[in-house]
């Protein structure tokens, strides 16, 4: 298991691209399984979460081919095969395969699926979506002879269970109309890929209607990554620095830049996002279903409370997504859990060793280690590595001190 040294109390300065979005990559990956032909994808990130998910989609036959920014992902002549436990397991996203594998083979296995264990995350609307589109759960398995369009409502956002259902409904026989729809960027982009690959997909708010086709394969570009956005500029200003961000729509970091620039930052969007200043007050998030403040961008929040003048984080989404913050607490940050949420206090930030215990609570404990005095180590490397791109090499070229050991 790899560690992150690093040397705090560096102003970071200059420019940094972002990589291609982890969340918009993942879902266009796997369906590709539902399509028969070559897809071509550019802006793929060289990241864990990637690496796996292109990893599953060989085991059922696809032929990938990276040429730099280029991905070309060949699902002509597939055939099915058990996932590898071992690869499910380590990627949450591997729930995709649920609506590929039937949409192309009639048949998908549940799992034991990985990722972050921030929060309980139930399946039971990725399989409602199933169920309705034609499948039947039999013990671990559903079965599909045929796919049918239909007229679903969500409970509840889900950015799962919306990605699973777009997927089976593209390839299924006749019109299928979802409401209660997510409905962020990367939604858009798996929608985009699969009109590419011949469906009739309109969305309008939170409902979108979708007519069904035989797929072939089609083209996407993936945008850049909001959240590996904030997390430098979080680090930005935790660290006094001024860091432009480059490679990344503002109207995706928009709820972060409010809240910023309504805490006394100063806000640049005419080249890049560049954040600086200080924070003059306390700021509340309320992480919620888009539009609203992401819940992956709010652990990344918590040490500029921490530098600055405090503040309550509230999670509606992942009401236990928390965890990470006794982690923080080994870096001398103050914190309470409440039944609202957690209240963080201005704290001073020190050298210490903390854990990744999940994606975004790791690379707080990274923006926290670049602002603290000293030296602080983040064990569990390989966590923060699933969803971000040479972290090292980009830290280092705007001023951080980071290096990555093995144990």
């Amino acid at each position: 298991m790899g560690r992150f040294i690093i040397e705090g109390g560096r102003s970071l300065s200059g420019s940094v691209r972002v990589g291609g979005s982890k969340n918009a990559a993942l879902p266009v990956i796997f369906a590709t399984l539902s399509t028969r032909g070559v897809s071509k994808i550019s802006g793929l990130s060289e990241i864990g979460d990637v690496r796996v998910a292109l990893r599953l989609i060989e085991e059922q036959g696809a032929v990938v081919e990276r040429r730099g920014d280029i991905t070309l992902i060949n699902t002509e002549a597939l055939e099915y095969k058990t996932p590898s436990p071992a690869l499910v397991s380590l990627l949450r996203a591997s729930t995709y395969l649920i609506g590929s594998t039937l949409a192309r083979f009639g048949r998908a296995e549940i799992g034991a699926y990985g990722g972050c264990s921030f929060s309980h995350r139930p399946i039971d609307l990725h399989i409602l979506a199933a169920e309705r589109l034609g499948a039947r759960l039999s013990g671990c398995e559903l079965t599909a002879p045929g796919l049918f369009g239909c007229d679903l409502s969500f409970p509840k956002r889900s950015v799962g269970a919306t990605v699973n259902f777009l997927i089976m409904a593209a390839s299924a026989e006749g019109e299928s109309t979802l409401r209660g729809c997510a409905t962020e960027g990367h939604i858009d982009t798996l929608i985009e890929y699969l009109r590419s690959c011949g469906a009739e997909i309109e969305r309008e708010g939170d409902t979108v209607r979708v007519r069904g086709a035989q797929l072939g394969g089609g083209c996407v570009s993936i945008p850049g990554d909001p959240i590996e956005a904030g997390t430098y500029i979080s680090a930005s200003l935790a660290t006094r620095g001024r860091v432009r961000v480059e490679g990344v729509s503002e109207l995706e970091l928009m709820p972060l830049l409010e809240l910023l620039a309504g805490a006394g930052a100063t806000v640049d969007t005419n080249d890049g996002i560049t954040v600086t200043g200080e924070l003059n007050r306390p700021i509340e998030v309320v992480a919620t279903a888009h539009p609203g403040f992401p819940t992956d961008l709010q652990p990344l929040t918590a040490p500029l409370m921490a530098r600055f003048f405090g503040g309550s984080i509230e999670d509606r989404v992942w009401r236990d997504r928390y965890g990470y913050l006794r982690e923080l607490a080994r870096l001398g940050v103050c914190y309470r859990i409440s039944d609202r949420g957690a209240e963080i206090y201005p704290s001073e930030l020190s050298s210490g060793s903390a854990l990744a215990t999940d994606l975004r609570g790791g690379a707080a404990c990274i923006i926290a280690s670049l602002a603290a005095r000293g030296e602080c180590e983040v064990l569990s490397a390989h966590t923060v590595e699933r969803g971000y791109e040479r972290l090292c090499e980009k830290i280092s070229s705007i001023g951080g001190k980071i290096i990555y050991s093995e144990l």
